[in-house]
């Protein structure tokens, strides 16, 4: 009995992030273009985290076709994303990097607040301005201390929240949500 291979392999009525960009290097082509049209300025990003955009792209989005049938409106929507949300992505993965870092004295710091007063000072203090008598006769200092779990709690709730999960969430109206087969599959079956 003759039989005839088969090989699955979706369809779909728009490229895949792949099919758009199967190189770093193209991407970045891509992204030098647009860029300038988007936000007027070429070096919006580090060219690491351009990097690391495009690779987290790659891995979350790679073959997930695209929303657009128009590949170049594909590509200004994708780059607007970036635009929009790269910068802040970029600060927050900065700010994520240093809260590792920190030290669990420097973590149970807390505020320090000083308290002044002066008695008949030769000037008047201002309402309006943040101005400082240059006189004073008493001075009360508190050193605030957290405690560790205090401290803890905060470094939780700021490592939390990946920053790049969040800014790979802002990618998702770029690709198709129904990601199943949406052109049929023909294939040939060999008969006795």
């Amino acid at each position: 009995m003759p039989s005839a291979t088969v090989f699955f392999r979706p369809e779909y009525s728009t490229k895949t992030f792949v099919q758009v960009w199967d190189s770093y290097e193209r991407f970045k082509a891509d992204y030098d273009e647009f860029m300038p049209l988007l936000k007027g300025d070429n070096s919006l990003m580090k060219e690491e985290n351009v990097k690391a955009t495009y690779y987290f792209l790659f891995a979350r989005y790679g073959n997930n076709p695209i929303v657009n049938f128009d590949e170049t409106q594909f590509k200004m929507k994708l780059l607007s994303v970036m635009a929009t949300y790269g910068p802040t992505w970029e600060r927050k993965r900065q700010l994520q990097e240093s809260f590792r870092k920190l030290t669990e004295e420097q973590l149970m710091t807390g505020a320090k607040q000083i308290y002044n007063h002066a008695f008949n000072p030769s000037t008047e203090p201002s309402t309006q301005e943040l101005e400082e008598l240059t006189h004073i006769n008493d001075q009360n200092v508190t050193n605030n201390r957290k405690s560790k779990m205090e401290a803890y709690a905060i470094l939780w709730a700021n490592l939390h929240v990946d920053s790049t999960d969040e800014y790979m969430n802002k990618f998702k109206n770029c690709f198709s949500r129904f990601v199943g087969d949406q052109c049929p599959i023909l294939f040939e079956v060999e008969e006795e």
